[in-house]
């Protein structure tokens, strides 16, 4: 379980990178909204965070977890701040996820196209197969309408499978799109929020911890080496 503390600190890297670019330049696309909501599925449980903190609290030195906790703080702190100077828009992400759901669009049109050409000659090829058998033929010409026919039926059903598979995936990839509408870095916020609040309290004070003890003033010491006169004197 101490492994995923290790794990979250290059995902929260990467997700920073993907708030970074939007920030600058508005970039996104429906692969990153899928690693957004990847992350927030994956990290969204407070109690196996702090228990994953408290396995590497106990299981490495001082040295060790301290340095990984602060790694894991920095990014946590750059994604709540990219977060605060501009939240990813629903606008943002709905376009992202119709443009994964259309994608396959272009080539279904095309595909199409392709195979509707195609059916006009396996449609007459085929009726003057069907039809050779109402008139006079040879043999010849009965072999040659039947290996037309097939070679036309071949020709089409190949093309008609891959626009069948286009439609395939298509379908899946509608699915996927809706399955990744939601926004989620409004949650992530949030829980990062209180992932900090936990870090806090196993990360050492380096303040506290180096800041020397403030030293006796002369003035002190003198005070307290003064010999007091008897009020007699």
């Amino acid at each position: 379980m101490a492994e995923k503390i290790q794990t979250m600190i290059p995902q929260y890297g990467e997700l920073n990178r993907i708030y970074r670019d939007y920030i600058d330049s508005h970039s996104f696309s429906f692969g990153r909204q899928k690693f957004i909501s990847d992350f927030y599925q994956e990290y969204n449980d407070m109690k196996a965070f702090e228990a994953a903190i408290l396995e590497l609290v106990l299981d490495r030195q001082k040295e060790q977890y301290t340095l990984i906790l602060n790694s894991l703080k920095t990014e946590i702190e750059k994604s709540i701040q990219a977060y605060e100077i501009r939240p990813l828009s629903d606008r943002a992400i709905e376009r992202a996820c119709y443009q994964h759901m259309e994608r396959y669009s272009p080539e279904i049109e095309a595909q199409l196209d392709v195979t509707r050409s195609l059916s006009k000659p396996l449609n007459e090829a085929n009726n003057r197969y069907d039809s050779i058998g109402y008139r006079e033929h040879t043999a010849e010409e009965e072999k040659q309408a039947e290996k037309e026919y097939e070679r036309c039926k071949a020709e089409y059903d190949r093309e008609k499978a891959k626009l069948n598979k286009l439609y395939d995936q298509q379908k899946v990839a509608r699915t996927e799109a809706f399955q990744y509408m939601k926004n989620c870095c409004a949650d992530i916020y949030r829980q990062s929020c209180l992932f900090l609040d936990i870090l806090k309290k196993y990360i050492p004070d380096e303040k506290q911890e180096n800041e020397p003890s403030e030293p006796i003033s002369q003035q002190e010491t003198t005070e307290e080496q003064q010999e007091y006169f008897s009020m007699k004197l």
